[in-house]
């Protein structure tokens, strides 16, 4: 298993809150099944920060730790990261090797992130991406493209890896926002794309963290995290990668589109519940979600459920209809 930190940074912030690289490191080491993963399963950190000073700090922060687990291994280089990572691709093509199960976390001091290098990354078929998007910048870039120069241009192009991003439009900041992430997920060959946009200051999205993914599970893992994350302080939290059902995810969010969502599914034929599960997997709710519902409208009577015996659960699969 590979965690890669692209833009590793210090270690900590001047807050005193840890970075990236100590926050995943130190996930795996005090993880309750830490023992059963370790007699499976060997992992390895690779935490680039091309600042030799940054590095420097991330390695007290990472000797502080003392020693590591021998199926734990760290590596710490200063050097470009996306010229190391295509050196990376560029060297297990030529050997005809796959990449382990990878995790990638793309971070970077800029908008400029390569598509091409990402798709690439993405080809290998175990890996997903986590990127860290410079929203605001990088709308104002595509914004002006009528009056974009041959310089931003081809950084646009180097982006979305060709220059279908001269499609986004709309007055609408949302909208284009919309279109801009479906157009990167689809350009790296993503089957998912999930984010959260960072609002601070008011309403203007100022970063988006986006996931990709080609597992499902992987895109439902994302969805449970997402709805874990509650308003804090100045910023607010927005999950829509479906754009016609943007949520804030607030403590006791409102789930009653959830519910208009599922009788109107079920008006249409009655449903498995576990069909159900996997029709919800693109729409951001999660999948505790679906099931309350379905048991609040069993109770309410609005939903009956039949061929099933035992308990009534997902496990038990019954068939749901309206009354």
């Amino acid at each position: 298993m590979l965690y890669v930190d692209t833009h590793a940074g210090r270690g900590r912030h001047v807050s005193g809150e840890l970075g990236s690289p100590l926050v995943a490191l130190k996930t795996l080491l005090e993880h309750s099944y830490r023992e059963q993963l370790f007699k499976k399963s060997e992992f390895r950190f690779f935490f680039i920060e091309r600042d030799t000073a940054n590095l420097n700090e991330l390695k007290k922060e990472l000797a502080a730790l003392g020693s590591l687990p021998r199926r734990v291994h760290v590596e710490t280089v200063a050097t470009d990261s996306f010229e190391s990572l295509s050196t990376l691709v560029d060297t297990l093509r030529r050997d005809g090797k796959q990449m382990a199960p990878a995790f990638v976390f793309v971070d970077p001091y800029g908008f400029k992130v390569p598509g091409r290098l990402l798709a690439d990354l993405m080809a290998f078929g175990r890996v997903e991406l986590f990127i860290n998007v410079i929203w605001r910048e990088l709308d104002m870039a595509v914004a002006q493209r009528p009056r974009a120069g041959e310089g931003m241009a081809n950084t646009l192009d180097a982006i979305f890896d060709g220059d279908e991003w001269r499609g986004i439009e709309g007055d609408d900041v949302d909208k284009r926002l919309d279109q801009a992430v479906a157009l990167l997920g689809k350009k790296v060959g993503a089957k998912w794309w999930t984010y959260i946009r960072m609002v601070s200051g008011g309403k203007a999205t100022r970063y988006l963290l986006l996931h990709l993914t080609n597992h499902d599970k992987g895109r439902d893992l994302m969805k449970d995290c997402i709805w874990k994350i509650c308003p804090d302080g100045g910023y607010h939290v927005h999950q829509s990668d479906d754009p016609s059902q943007p949520l804030l995810i607030e403590p006791e969010p409102d789930l009653r589109p959830l519910q208009d969502w599922l009788v109107e599914h079920l008006r249409v034929r009655p449903c498995r519940w576990r069909e159900l599960q996997e029709a919800i997997r693109p729409k951001p709710w999660r999948t505790t979600h679906l099931n309350e519902m379905i048991r609040d409208l069993l109770r309410k009577r609005t939903i009956v459920a039949e061929g099933f015996s035992g308990a009534l659960s997902a496990k038990a699969n019954p068939l749901l209809r309206l009354r």
